[in-house]
């Protein structure tokens, strides 16, 4: 992909030249490309990528905006956005997979820190999180502990969008994820939100496993 300036003696362009070259712009850049007859084969391979990415983007959509923080920092120094961060993730390890177990809930973001450990307790309608913070680098603090919990689900199948998402601010950072379905298993991810010793956010990688409410 070539960039352009002022193409066709223009200030933008858009469209195809006689199969040839085609003019369009992304996020207000400009650019130009060799015109190419698109290909749909529908092979078993892209089937199951087209299957994932469909899961994915409408699970995107069911994640409550205050859980996804990382994402959104994730996206912010890159030329994609929060779903689209979302997909690079994880696309290539489910589109194989016919659970989520793989799935990465929320990214390291910002340098921040994995959690030590995270413990599971399921009662009825609902999963306890209870996360360990780790040990700190000087002028660093834990703003909050985060929780999710996906319906363990086939991408390539599943219509079923089932997410709860939570947070604790304070130690001992336990998270009651409720409104579950019992007897379901659950692919549950915790992490932790940080303010650096320079102000800035940071988010650890999201600690995954899973869990059945009784």
């Amino acid at each position: 992909m070539s960039k352009v300036t002022a193409p066709l003696l223009s200030f933008d362009a858009s469209g195809q030249i006689a199969d040839t070259l085609v003019y369009a712009s992304w996020k207000g850049r400009p650019y130009a490309r060799k015109y190419v007859i698109p290909s749909n084969p529908n092979s078993a391979g892209q089937q199951l990528t087209r299957n994932t990415f469909k899961f994915l983007s409408k699970l995107f959509q069911y994640m409550p905006t205050a859980a996804l923080g990382a994402w959104d920092l994730y996206a912010t120094n890159s030329r994609f956005t929060a779903v689209n961060g979302f997909m690079k993730q994880n696309v290539g390890p489910l589109r194989d997979e016919t659970d989520l177990l793989l799935a990465v809930l929320s990214p390291s973001a910002g340098g921040g820190i994995i959690a030590t450990d995270m413990t599971l307790t399921p009662a009825s309608t609902q999963i306890t999180v209870d996360l360990t913070a780790p040990t700190l680098p000087t002028g660093w603090t834990i703003d909050a502990g985060w929780a999710m919990a996906v319906r363990n689900v086939d991408p390539q199948t599943s219509e079923i969008y089932d997410v709860a998402t939570g947070s604790d601010a304070a130690t001992p950072f336990s998270i009651v994820l409720t409104g579950l379905t019992d007897t379901e298993e659950y692919v549950v991810g915790g992490w932790f939100e940080y303010t650096r010793d320079n102000g800035k956010k940071a988010y650890g990688l999201a600690l995954s496993d899973t869990a059945t409410p009784a």
